[in-house]
């Protein structure tokens, strides 16, 4: 195992072990300060085991993964301009979306773009 996923295995561990402990003392932390703390630790832990498990000691990026990447990158950076050109249509039609849901679709949908763009040019094959 790598030492760089060795150390990320420690530090989530720590962060779950802390939010383990502050659940411990209710009233002592906030829920948020909590629910992070365990968010963070849980999200370490499943990206180092998935890189662990999914490269092993090998290479994990190259010349060609880094291409499909930014290629999948600006592919979703552009498809999220369109949405945001749609959603600003939106409004000029007086469809209501508060702040928090503006920001939510625009998240999740730059995050399912990158996802579909990154596997369907890792799937094309040479460029």
């Amino acid at each position: 195992m790598k030492i760089k996923n060795k150390v990320s295995i420690a530090v989530a561990v720590a962060f779950l072990g802390l939010g383990m402990i502050l659940s411990n003392y209710p009233g002592a932390v906030s829920s948020g300060i909590l629910s992070g703390t365990f968010a963070v630790g849980l999200s370490m832990l499943f990206v180092s085991l998935y890189k662990h498990f999914k490269y092993g000691d090998g290479v994990e990026q190259d010349e060609r993964t880094r291409k499909v990447m930014y290629r999948a990158l600006a592919g979703s950076w552009f498809a999220t301009l369109v949405l945001l050109t749609v959603l600003m249509f939106a409004d000029r039609f007086d469809i209501i979306l508060d702040i928090r849901g503006m920001l939510s679709i625009v998240f999740f949908f730059m995050v399912f773009t990158f996802s579909t763009f990154n596997w369907y040019f890792e799937g094309k094959g040479d460029m």
